[in-house]
């Protein structure tokens, strides 16, 4: 018994890919050719390596060249090289793409895959197998089920392919399988061989015929017309035959395939890809049940028992005998119910509205809970299972008790760090009242020179308004005083004391403020000016004007908090 065998290591392999494929294409007349042109072909029979091997039958003379794996690699760069690189890989088929997977995922690259998950399920699956397995695992059950819940296996995606009565017989076989790796006894591997082959004597017959494990065995599996995942199975339950046969494994392209096909069944189950689901749907129409009825999530059988619908009734008899064909009674129903999640989930996958169906499948929901609690007792009961709980019971009470000296710990720390950061903390408002005075007195500086200045602005403003003739801005200043024609105007945006300002320089004008999003539309409906601050404005509230206002009103865009200067924009834009 070789101590490398899969059935202990799991398979591990390395393989020159690109040799392996330019095997297989020499074997292809369409493409040997192309290959015998080569110029490593070529120089290789300029040294005559090769050799002329004559059929006296037929009097046809075979060219044989012997090369090494380095020279073939050779060959494959010459002639796929450039036409396949990541590029031009992606406009290939998904047909080829998947011929060519094992170049780009494991040239050269050391592989291993776990083959537990594929020997266990291509073991459960066949009814003669798992017959030997129960029988051949009395007295030693118990010993095989704790190995299964301590190791990673125990997981709910890796029983979830198997039926709920094959899941005793998987977690029976993962524990075989995981103590004969532990012991690495041969009574033990012998065990594990004999509920191989009383299931698959056919596959051995086959298998201890040929001289070498090629691929071609493996493309005969895969002709049958079963599932892709029974067939890997198969594949790999058909090399721990081989090497119990001592049949050497063959490593050729059609192996890497293979590889690759195990490879991506292996990340499948260890890196489970979650469906992303919109909810959208399926919230509103269960908000839309909600507010006809008093809780859609929540199923009662007497809402069946007490209905007037004689079709409901006959239903409900049925699922009642149903129900009791299954060792069930209707009340186990009474108080199971939906989660909100789960009633929406129903709704998104199902979209029924109407409410009399809504319900039906509601009691499905509520009857595939009921049967995943009945899972879950069951396994409570199981003294194995009861003994392992205990023992994690323990394990996770020390953890408790550790975790809650180090959290006494850390709390000590953190009160110190607490009394320092409250001395921090003090100082600091010290510093920011300080700093608070001093702001305030800059504030009452800023405020007189502000005064000062507005004054000064107000002084020169007049001064230019007296001469008309100086700047074209004095005209504009005249027109600014005309407010008649802003009679039919609405103001929006600006600050507060913007507006405040402006109203008293347009005082049959209409203000609104630069966050009044719920205003009447109405408003607009007889104004022929809309004065528009960019400054302060919600986007929002700008976009709704906008839609509401009509082609003839004209839109007055002005900027700043200066009222003078704004006057003078509008007299220039209505100019």
């Amino acid at each position: 018994m070789d101590k490398n065998m899969i059935i202990f290591n799991g398979l591990r392999c390395k393989v020159n890919t690109k040799a392996a494929f330019v095997d297989m294409c020499m074997e292809t007349p369409a493409l040997a050719s192309k290959m015998l042109a080569s110029p490593v072909v070529r120089s290789e029979c300029e040294r005559k390596v090769c050799s002329l091997e004559d059929n006296e039958k037929s009097g046809v003379y075979a060219l044989r060249v012997e090369l090494n794996e380095e020279k073939r690699e050779q060959i494959y760069e010459e002639i796929f090289g450039d036409k396949l690189e990541e590029e031009r890989f992606q406009e290939l088929s998904e047909i080829h793409r998947r011929l060519l997977e094992p170049i780009r995922v494991m040239h050269q690259k050391e592989t291993k895959i776990d083959v537990i998950p594929f020997i266990v399920y291509g073991v459960v699956r066949n009814s003669r197998c798992k017959s030997m397995l129960l029988e051949s695992l009395k007295g030693c059950e118990k010993e095989c089920l704790k190995l299964f819940q301590g190791s990673e296996y125990q997981s709910a995606g890796f029983l979830r392919k198997f039926l709920l009565d094959e899941r005793k017989a998987a977690k029976l076989m993962t524990g075989l399988l995981l103590l004969l790796r532990q012991e690495e006894s041969e009574e033990q591997y012998r065990m594990v061989m004999n509920i191989i082959y009383a299931g698959y004597k056919s596959l051995k017959n086959v298998v201890k015929k040929l001289d070498y494990l090629t691929g071609k065995q493996f493309e005969e599996l895969m002709r049958k017309d079963a599932m892709v995942e029974i067939s890997l199975c198969q594949m790999v339950i058909e090399m721990v035959i081989a090497e119990d046969l001592d049949i050497p494994r063959l490593m050729d392209y059609q192996f890497c395939q293979v590889v690759c096909m195990l490879k991506i069944y292996e990340e499948r189950r260890l890196n489970p890809q979650e469906m992303e689901t919109d909810m959208a749907e399926g919230k509103r129409i269960y908000r839309k049940f909600l507010r006809e009825h008093r809780e859609p999530g929540a199923y009662y059988v007497s809402e069946f028992l007490e209905t007037e619908n004689q079709e409901m009734c006959e239903r409900w008899e049925r699922m009642e005998k149903l129900l009791n064909i299954f060792g069930m009674e209707t009340r186990a129903l009474y108080g199971i119910y939906l989660e909100k999640w789960e009633a929406e989930m129903l709704c998104t996958i199902f979209e029924e509205k109407d409410w009399e169906r809504y319900k039906y499948v509601l009691l499905l929901g509520t009857l595939c809970k009921y049967i995943q609690q009945i899972e879950a007792m069951y396994e409570s009961e199981i003294p194995e299972e009861i003994q392992y709980q205990r023992s994690c019971e323990e394990s996770a009470v020390k953890s408790l008790e550790y975790e809650r000296k180090r959290m006494e710990e850390r709390l000590h720390k953190l009160e110190r760090q607490k009394t320092d950061k409250e001395h921090e903390l003090a100082e600091a408002e010290r510093l920011i009242e300080r700093l608070r005075r001093e702001s305030m007195k800059k504030d009452e500086q800023h405020e007189r020179e502000k005064t000062e200045l507005n004054k000064l602005r107000e002084f020169v403003f007049c001064k230019k308004g007296e001469g008309k003739a100086e700047s074209t801005s004095d005209g504009i200043g005249s027109q600014m005083l005309d407010v008649g024609r802003l009679e039919r105007s609405i103001v929006i945006g600006g600050h507060r004391n913007w507006q405040k300002k402006l109203r008293r320089c347009l005082p049959t004008s209409q203000f609104l403020s630069s966050d009044y999003m719920n205003f009447d539309p109405s408003v607009l409906h007889n104004k022929k000016y809309i004065i528009v601050n960019t400054d302060i404005l919600k986007h929002g509230l700008y976009y709704k004007i906008m839609n509401e206002r009509k082609k003839e009103q004209k839109v007055v865009y002005v900027h700043g908090n200066n009222v003078d200067r704004t006057l003078r924009e509008i007299a220039r834009q209505l100019g």
